[in-house]
């Protein structure tokens, strides 16, 4: 391998084409659209293709630009061990980004003699990814894993519930011959490949790398029962919590169940120290996220408890904050900076819209949230994910017909985003390639880009 490429962009319509090349060396980033074809072309339509690369530090260099319809963007020589997130733009006349997408980090050398695909779309849109899924599970479980694979599992389809799916962001396909679980999740943690698999009845590891499994045997203090069906959330240093009061049915819980990858100094979890903690009262269906230098936050879920409650790090027990009750259930979290956190969605007790509202974290007596935008129709199982300090997206689905729907949210609006095909009881998470994705009742993934 030579210790540097040269490289240059070819346009085939509708399709590009990044050719890294030296005398002996060339391989090809081809940028693709999905289910879109109009993804270039429709108005208003970009007019310049701008290529840039992130580093490990976060450095953005801008490799090249070209007017379209571009033929040859040639991006210099780079240096063949260097690593970069590779990302495409679209802009149009005022610099307006129409257009982005981005590659997982690359290479340069390890583009010799292959092909990586990018996946590019409409920004402020979502779109439908390459590679459909061979089936249409509701209410299914996401992750990421290594970084680079979006992991689909459990749902409401007790036939499909072992079963797996695994979407390849690096070739933007789902893998073939995924495995079958050995346990039905209903919660789910992962551990690097090993994943954490609990229903009511107990916990399965599961090695992905290997396809091996064996029973977990936890500590005193809690159960499975008690945190089944809770979504797993995630701090900063890599430690997850599978929040048993987030869970969509069964009883309420106050039990969190802390899993600590980086905690290996007990023998008996080698994927990470189990260990308890617990909320102020017993939820359902309640709101949680992770603040930085605050903690978990979990919101929500109770007609009689604290509106929020934080469990500060390295605490076991929660905190009630002094926000009256909140009994809508089904909200979603997302934390805005380190002190604020948008609630949005969730149903009250009639069904009715419990809107968009953001809570302070520091405030200290007699607080209340503030309101942001009415919802256009009522959410239950919500998720947020923050674009901004003032604005998020929001999934959601309808609770009776369980029609899911994507609104772009700010201060003092909420606006449909539209699917491009009918969900049902679907679910989001953020991807490896800095996208939000939407899987449910549907076997296209959308992806959405702020």
């Amino acid at each position: 391998m030579t210790t540097e490429l040269a490289g240059r962009l070819l346009s085939l319509s509708p399709l590009f084409v990044f050719v890294a090349c030296s005398s002996a060396d060339s391989g090809t980033i081809q940028l693709v659209t999905g289910g879109e074809t109009d993804t270039f072309t429709r108005s208003p339509a970009p007019t310049t293709l701008r290529v840039d690369a992130l580093d490990p530090s976060g450095n953005d260099t801008v490799l090249a630009t070209a007017t379209l319809p571009a033929t040859t963007i040639d991006l210099g020589t780079r240096d063949a061990n260097a690593v970069a997130t590779l990302a495409v733009s679209g802009l149009d006349a005022s610099g307006r980004k129409l257009v982005f997408g981005t590659s997982l980090p690359v290479v340069y050398g390890g583009l010799s003699g292959a092909t990586i695909p990018i996946f590019v779309q409409r920004t402020g849109e979502l779109a439908r990814m390459p590679g459909p899924l061979s089936d249409s599970r509701q209410g299914p479980l996401l992750s990421v894993v290594q970084g680079q694979y979006l992991f689909v599992g459990g749902g409401s389809d007790g036939s499909l519930a072992a079963a797996t799916q695994l979407y390849d962001f690096a070739q933007f396909a789902p893998l073939p011959s995924p495995p079958s679980l050995p346990r039905a999740p209903e919660s789910i943690a992962f551990a690097g490949t090993v994943a954490w698999l609990i229903d009511r009845a107990g916990g399965t590891y599961f090695d992905f790398a290997r396809n091996a499994h064996g029973d977990i045997v936890l500590p005193p203090g809690g159960s499975f029962a008690d945190v089944a069906g809770g979504a797993t959330v995630a701090d900063g240093s890599g430690a997850l919590y599978v929040v048993g009061a987030t869970r969509t049915s069964g009883p309420a819980t106050a039990v969190v169940l802390k899993i600590d990858p980086g905690d290996t100094s007990n023998a008996k979890y080698p994927f990470g120290n189990p260990s308890w903690l617990a909320l102020t009262v017993p939820r359902v269906r309640a709101a949680a996220t992770w603040v930085a230098a605050r903690g978990l936050v979990v919101a929500g879920g109770s007609t009689s408890g604290a509106g929020v409650e934080v469990i500060q790090p390295g605490s076991t027990s929660g905190v009630a904050l002094a926000y009256p009750p909140d009994p809508s259930f089904g909200a979603g979290a997302s934390a805005l900076d380190t002190q604020h956190v948008l609630l949005a969605g969730g149903v009250g007790p009639a069904g009715e819209d419990s809107g968009a509202r953001a809570v302070d974290l520091a405030c200290a007596s007699q607080c209340a949230p503030v309101a942001w935008a009415a919802l256009p129709v009522p959410l239950a199982f919500a998720q947020a994910f923050t674009l901004d300090p003032a604005g998020a997206f929001v999934v959601g689905s309808e609770l009776a017909s369980g029609q899911t729907h994507a609104l772009r949210l700010t201060t003092t609006s909420a606006i449909e985003v539209p699917t491009k095909v009918m969900h049902r009881s679907a679910r989001a998470v953020w991807s490896p390639v800095g996208s939000i994705v939407v899987f449910g009742g549907a076997s296209i993934i959308e992806s959405f880009s702020p």
